[in-house]
């Protein structure tokens, strides 16, 4: 298996991006690393008042661009005590409960070091060992002796976020947190460092976690002078495997793609040899929006397959990765 060496996307930019704290609505960290990024390669740089962050270089025939930069996360909702002090909390966005037991995490702005934990086994009922763990059940250790000493660095409705290295597994792949706003904010970022002749547009948008948000916003954008939009994301599907490639729905959750914009997409993809052949993805994206902005823009999906979405682990092959870099070069070029 040939090792795939990804200089045309800066895997530190990948790995600090990963390592960011972004829950939705508290996206500050990732895009100062965005804005510092891109910022020298563009004629504006803003952020919207939701926190978007929009970059624009300037020429004709515009063409915009769209992925998230929020990460799903946690919300303290109570401090109590009981052995110990310990915080109660609810999801920010789309977390599996199964999957965050004794998963490490940072608390609020002083990114306090926590796990999240079960009920001890010998404080459980025989009913409650033999049912699923939901949310409700579980609760974040900071260490704290007392309820007095928690709340003297946590405060009820701090966000945390899983906290796990970026480490590379195998030839091809990468895994850590939030690597599916990292990946799609890289390669747009490194897209950006490129001149295409033609304008571009670039908005990374928040709390696409918590209902896309970001991407309802006008974000102070001209719709008409586009001649289309593209998203980029990630899908978790067994049809679309890490390593073949990316694909472009004709149908995201319930909103259908435009045609035309599907068809130069998948050639742009077809032209870099990585299409994956896929129909509907169930999960909704960021389309459901741009899509019915001002009176309709033309607009269709980019997806880069994923593994663990939505985890402390998330999967993410580089060859993909490259995919998307490549495929959105062929658009941009010909589009």
């Amino acid at each position: 298996m040939r090792k795939i060496n990804l200089e045309k996307i800066d895997l530190e930019l990948i790995k600090k991006l990963s390592e960011a704290f972004g829950v939705s609505g508290r996206e500050n960290e990732v895009r100062d690393i965005l804005r510092a990024e891109i910022e020298p390669f563009c004629d504006s740089v803003r952020r919207d008042p939701l926190g978007s962050l929009i970059a624009e270089k300037d020429g004709a025939d515009p063409i915009l661009l769209m992925t998230a930069m929020d990460e799903p996360g946690f919300i303290v909702t109570n401090v109590k005590e009981g052995g110990g002090a310990f915080l109660d909390f609810a999801a920010v966005g789309a977390v599996k409960p199964h999957s965050v037991i004794s998963q490490a995490v940072v608390v609020g702005e002083k990114k306090l070091p926590g796990i999240i934990s079960l009920k001890a086994v010998h404080l459980t009922t025989k009913e409650e060992r033999e049912k699923p763990a939901a949310l409700k059940d579980l609760y974040i250790d900071i260490g704290a002796d007392t309820k007095s000493d928690a709340e003297k660095n946590v405060m009820i409705g701090d966000c945390a976020a899983f906290k796990s290295a970026f480490a590379e597994l195998g030839e091809n792949q990468i895994t850590g947190k939030a690597l599916m706003r990292s990946v799609c904010c890289a390669v747009l970022a490194e897209l950006l460092k490129r001149d295409f002749g033609r304008g571009v547009t670039c908005v990374f948008t928040a709390q696409k976690q918590t209902g896309l948000r970001g991407s309802k916003t006008s974000l102070g954008l001209d719709e008409t002078k586009y001649a289309a939009a593209f998203t980029l994301d990630c899908i978790e599907d067994e049809r679309a495997k890490l390593g073949e490639g990316v694909a472009a729905p004709s149908v995201i959750g319930e909103t259908c793609a435009d045609e035309s914009a599907i068809r130069s997409l998948r050639k742009a993809a077809e032209k870099a040899g990585k299409l994956i052949p896929f129909a509907k993805k169930n999960s909704a994206g960021d389309i459901s929006s741009v899509s019915v902005r001002g009176e309709g823009i033309r607009c269709a999906e980019l997806d880069i397959p994923i593994r663990n979405k939505n985890t402390a682990s998330e999967i993410v092959d580089k060859r993909d990765i490259l995919a998307a870099y490549e495929t959105l070069i062929n658009l941009l070029e010909t589009e």
